[in-house]
């Protein structure tokens, strides 16, 4: 047998040979961790001594039969009888046997008595065994005791016994270096790349069995730097796992101790979770450093923690996991960290376990080791807390952190608090946080019932419904604003003005995104979509991109939706088709109430684009519970009500519209800008035949405080055109087209164009009219609204071909210019261009002029019909 890279130790033991064979005795004692080659070195020995003509006993202490009087020396005794089942004489009845046995084979000749793991020796054997080797000090006898270092053998001051012996010689067996790794592994026939020593080295601390292990686990890289990492369960592990065993009791708790704290871990909070002492732990520790196992305060590998665990019971993990959280708690550690112990523990029921869940729930909303981190924490703390006003307060905390991730887990998990609320089991203080979470899933009447309650104050509902369509939704304005409704409607509404916008874009720019964040930044984001839908546009996607690297599904739908709805704002039915398609997929089997949100704008835009048969598809999707309760549904309404109105079913329609209208009056969200339901109500009676109530309608919203919107001003002047006296009508919608042009919603100002244009041909002004039209057909066919654009095509024809006019051609004109063929697209003549500018018509003439020149056009016709529209978006509005 052959050694590698133990010259020195193998010297030695050739040395107390020889003096054997001179008949001098010799006591070796051979110390080595588990894994560094004590059995090895011992079946060396007795190999050469066998070659040397020795009589050689052999044998290893047998951890099971400690506790068995003489069970070692039985096996010795076996080796000089060759008799291993009737060994004689029986050491139980006397040791003098075995003595007399040993005399007579030294008698005849050196002999050499091997004896590993001497730490598992039973107590007789062992006080038999240093008496022999004191009493036999002249005769030829080389005992080799083999040990791993830091065990204690109680009761006899080994060493100390050992040293007395004249010829005693102790040989430590250390891990191998780097070259020591290099050799064996060649020797075995592994060749390891020079820049992979190191990596292999470290990863098995110079363990020959790791090291071993880990050639024939993964053999060598080709071509890599570093060496394969090691599988759980694989031989590394299962290698690694013998060596702990092998380190005694006291080293297995530290280790496993190392192992559940993980990158947490340190010698004094191991200490204190394996129960050892100062010295204790020292030793421990000690031993597994020798034997290559740990580096500072930690295990080599993921590999080799998971086979530490894997020693453990279901159980004991449990239990180490909660301990460790209670070790790392009084250590003042992270919650993060001690509720990341109590979740491997799936328990926790005292009140610092608790508060450590609820507290690293606040802290780690976005955990990238687990995304679902703080909704796992509040879920267990949930479970296991005993104090009901607590355990319903993780339910409210519970609620804003699952949105991100399940709006529909969401909405029902308020069920409990309401319930606990009208028993009167819930305090003001969480009531109010009640009401803020039903506002932010849509549920203002939910709320607004909370707040009453809170207050004292609870009212029934309002059932009583006007019989006059234009009557049968009450207007935000007629409420009282004190109303506890109305503080409810207002955690859901975005403040509704356009001096809001400015805030609104700061709180954007300046807010980091997170749960306590979320509500106010996702309000700021709905004023500027009703406002500034372009600006919404751009803060979508910037959200949309903060957002993406995280698990917040419900977060990245709710953007997904606004950036749909400001798509559609603008007249982007291919955008805003994309958007809510996304952000269905978002919250596909876990959307609940807030599905209806993008449904509605997806069915919208379909209905817009005439795709009739695929928005049918999606008009009455299938929700658990009651899914028509929320704000939500408002939108949802409308767009199967518009749904209806396209596909000639005009009495159905109203009656969506007026049942959404019914409902944003009892919910106090009746705000043009977020549901027109009279002036959709208003077309749907025209189709009916019903111009005075559909007059009566518009007048309502015209006089609502909340229309001063551009878009909603224009479209109700539009409608408004539609029942006023044809003298009347074109002044009516020249107000529409300038309202819609300033906000940018292209649809709405193509629709307006349209019914400009069939104004003044009623007026005899067809030549304008045409070119109205023409816009107007333009608009909807960029927009991709294929019946709208087939409902006013142009009497004469589509468009005459011209030149096409390029973005850079149009970027040539000066400002003025462009405020002039801006106007002039929109069909102004001259004089009215003149008195909208207040210059003279000559100036007006003079710039076109120069605007024909510059975009190599002929006529006001081949002026591009969305270069207002373009100049508008291009201003950042």
């Amino acid at each position: 047998m052959m050694l590698l890279h133990r010259d020195d130790e193998c010297a030695r033991l050739d040395k107390a040979l020889r003096a054997c064979s001179d008949g001098t005795a010799q006591l070796v004692l051979v110390e080595g961790a588990p894994g560094c080659g004590k059995t090895r070195f011992l079946q060396y020995a007795a190999d050469l001594a066998a070659d040397r003509g020795l009589t050689v006993l052999h044998a290893a202490a047998d951890p099971g039969a400690r506790r068995e009087d003489h069970a070692l020396l039985r096996r010795l005794a076996a080796c000089l009888t060759g008799d291993p089942s009737r060994p004689a004489p029986d050491p139980d009845e006397t040791a003098a046997g075995f003595a007399a046995l040993l005399r007579t084979a030294c008698a005849n000749g050196p002999v050499l008595l091997c004896v590993d793991d001497l730490q598992h020796a039973d107590r007789a054997s062992l006080a038999e065994l240093l008496r022999l080797t004191h009493t036999l000090h002249e005769a030829p006898l080389l005992t080799v005791l083999a040990q791993s270092p830091h065990h204690r053998t109680d009761g006899f001051g080994l060493h100390t016994e050992l040293l007395r012996h004249q010829g005693f010689v102790r040989i430590p067996l250390a891990r191998l270096d780097a070259r020591g790794t290099a050799e064996l592994a060649r020797f075995w026939g592994t060749p390891v790349p020079a820049d992979a020593t190191a990596s292999l080295h470290a990863l098995s601390g110079g363990n020959p069995l790791l090291i071993r292990a880990l050639l024939a686990e993964t053999g060598a890289p080709a071509g890599r730097p570093e060496w394969p990492e090691p599988e759980p369960g694989g031989p590394f592990a299962e290698a690694f796992a013998t060596c702990v065993q092998r380190c005694g009791p006291a080293a297995r708790r530290l280790a496993a101790a190392l192992a559940v704290l993980g990158p947490q871990a340190d010698v004094e909070r191991a200490a204190r979770l394996a129960r050892l002492g100062a010295d204790a732990a020292a030793r421990a520790c000690n031993a597994l450093d020798a034997a290559g196992l740990v580096t500072g305060a930690r295990l080599r590998h993921a590999a080799a923690e998971s086979a530490v665990l894997g020693m453990l019971s279901c159980e004991q993990r449990r239990s180490m996991h909660r301990n460790a959280a209670r070790v790392l708690h009084h250590a003042l550690a992270e919650p993060a960290l001690v509720a990341g112990q109590l979740l491997a523990a799936g328990t926790a029921t005292h009140n610092w376990e608790i508060q450590a869940l609820r507290d690293a729930a606040r802290q780690e909303p976005f955990s990238h080791s687990d995304p679902d981190g703080a909704p796992t924490f509040l879920r267990l703390a949930r479970s296991g807390c005993p104090d009901e006003p607590t355990r319903l307060r993780i339910t409210l905390q519970l609620a804003a952190h699952t949105w991100r991730l399940h709006p529909a887990a969401a909405h029902h998990l308020l069920d409990e608090p309401q319930a606990a609320l009208r028993a009167g089991q819930l305090p003001c203080a969480d009531a109010g946080w009640l009401a803020r979470l039903l506002a932010a899933q849509g549920r203002v009447e939910e709320a607004d019932e909370v707040l009453g309650r809170a207050a004292g104050d609870v009212r029934p509902a309002r059932d009583n419904v006007p019989s006059e369509p234009h009557a049968q939704c009450p207007v935000t304005h007629e409420r009282p604003t004190t109303a506890p409704v109305t503080r409810a409607a207002t955690l859901w509404l975005s403040p509704g003005a356009r001096e809001d916008v400015p805030a609104a874009e700061r709180l954007l720019a300046d807010t980091p995104l997170a749960p306590a964040t979320y509500e106010s930044l996702a309000r700021a984001l709905r004023t500027l979509v009703h406002h500034r839908p372009q600006r919404a546009v751009a803060w979508c996607g910037r959200l949309g991109e903060e957002i993406s690297a995280r698990n917040a599904p419900g977060w990245q739908a709710a953007f997904a939706t606004a950036h749909a709805e400001a798509l559609l704002r603008l007249g982007d039915l291919a955008g805003a088709r994309r958007e809510a398609t996304r952000a269905l997929e978002h919250l596909a089997g876990r959307g609940g109430p807030f599905l209806l949100a993008p449904l509605a704008l997806l069915v919208q835009a379909l209905t817009e684009q005439g795709e009739y048969a695929t928005a049918a598809l999606h008009l009455h999707p299938t929700l658990p519970g009651e899914p028509y309760s929320t704000v939500h549904a408002l939108a949802f309404l409308r767009a199967r009500g518009r749904y209806y109105l396209a596909t000639g079913r005009p009495q159905a329609a109203l009656e969506e519209f007026l049942e959404a209208g019914r409902a944003a009056g009892r919910w106090a969200t009746d705000q043009p800008e977020l549901l027109p339901w009279r002036t959709d109500a208003a077309e749907a009676l025209l189709l009916l035949g019903r111009p005075g109530e559909a007059q009566a309608l518009v007048a309502d919203q015209l006089a609502l405080p909340a229309a001063a919107g551009a878009r909603a001003r224009g479209v109700t002047l539009r409608l408004s055109a539609a029942t006023a006296e044809p003298r009347r009508r074109v002044e009516l919608l020249v107000g529409a087209v300038d309202e819609l042009r300033d906000y940018g919603d292209r649809l709405e100002l193509a629709r307006a164009l349209a019914d400009l244009g069939s104004a003044l041909r009623l007026n005899g002004e067809g030549t304008r009219a045409g070119t109205i039209t023409r816009r107007a057909w333009q608009l909807a066919g960029d927009c991709g609204a294929v019946p709208l654009r087939e409902r006013i095509r142009p009497v004469d024809g589509p468009e005459r071909a011209a030149r096409p006019v390029r973005h850079r051609d149009t970027a040539r004109l000066s400002g003025s210019e462009e405020r002039v063929a801006a106007l002039a697209a929109q069909g102004h003549t001259n004089r009215e261009i003149a008195v909208k500018l207040f210059v003279s018509p000559s100036t007006v003439e003079r710039h076109l002029t120069c605007v024909y020149r510059k975009l190599g056009i002929a006529r006001r016709q081949d002026l591009p019909s969305d270069l207002r529209t373009r100049t508008f978006e291009q201003a950042g509005h």
